[in-house]
């Protein structure tokens, strides 16, 4: 396997896509450009137990990280995410405020079914349908479409075991070979390791420790390291990584992410470092 498609394929890992409230994401991701990233921050338990109903998030420097500057969130009485409607500025190729839409559907047991991500015109680009097999597997088939033809298809058989956590991802792209990744998990739930059965991809080892009252999760994929650092009450307060240098860049590049809370848990904002001199922050608002 090429080397850039299985940093592809690690990121992936890190920042599955679909709503970070569910298990299938493990880690916090990126947050700025991802619509649904911040979702493993501002969990379901935290929205439901804050009575949160809508959720307003806006940023400093779309322009300069090409990405939506402001969402909204809708939150459903079960504490899901409903629907996300991100928008994007006006700019030299824009001359209106435009905007794209995601919509989420649960069934009876609220165990999301069906994600739609919507243009700004209404045409659906993209389709994801989770089909749940026992308690303890479900297949995600995802469908990205171009106008009046089916694009891409990528379907993930995803294993979980008593604790609902992922310990098995089989990812099957169309016109390539299935990818199986395994996950491991330490004592206190975290992940400790994730093991590729293709002998050629080398396993990636999470080192964990201690600084006074954080604990910090550390890896390295390849030439890229990442680390995340968690406060004393469990949630994440910081990720930092660092990338080799790369064909439009000639620097090694460094991406620093903090987040700070309310004092009911929910996100109060997020603020984005890198070493290109690009800053960033992003600020929600909530409504009951």
């Amino acid at each position: 396997m090429k080397t850039s498609f299985f940093l592809f394929f690690t990121l992936l890992i890190l920042n599955l896509n679909g709503l970070a409230q569910f298990p299938h994401c493990l880690m916090p991701g990126l947050v700025f450009g991802v619509m649904d990233d911040d979702t493993l921050l501002n969990t379901r338990k935290v929205l439901l137990n804050s009575g949160v109903k809508k959720i307003y998030a806006y940023q400093t420097s779309s322009e300069s990280l090409k990405t939506h500057d402001s969402k909204t969130t809708v939150i459903n009485e079960s504490g899901n995410v409903e629907s996300i409607t991100a928008c994007f500025s006006k700019n030299k190729d824009n001359k209106e405020t435009w905007c794209v839409f995601d919509t989420f559907f649960y069934d009876d047991r609220d165990r999301i079914r069906e994600m739609k991500f919507r243009d700004r015109d209404g045409y659906e680009l993209n389709q994801t349908i989770l089909e749940y097999i026992g308690e303890k597997e479900y297949k995600l088939i995802s469908i990205a479409k171009m106008k009046n033809k089916q694009w891409d298809t990528l379907t993930d058989h995803r294993y979980f075991n008593t604790k609902g956590q992922m310990i098995k991802l089989t990812q099957i792209r169309k016109g390539r070979s299935p990818e199986t990744s395994l996950y491991y998990y330490n004592a206190d739930g975290l992940l400790d390791s994730v093991q590729y059965e293709n002998p050629h991809l080398p396993t990636i080892v999470y080192k964990r420790s201690k600084k006074g009252k954080k604990k910090i999760i550390e890896a390295q994929i390849q030439n890229s390291k990442f680390k995340w650092e968690f406060n004393q009450s469990g949630q994440c307060a910081s990720t930092k990584v660092i990338f080799p240098p790369y064909s439009n860049y000639t620097g090694t590049q460094k991406r620093e992410t903090h987040f700070y809370y309310n004092p009911d848990g929910t996100l109060l904002k997020v603020s984005l470092k890198r070493s290109d001199k690009v800053k960033a922050t992003m600020h929600y608002m909530y409504s009951k």
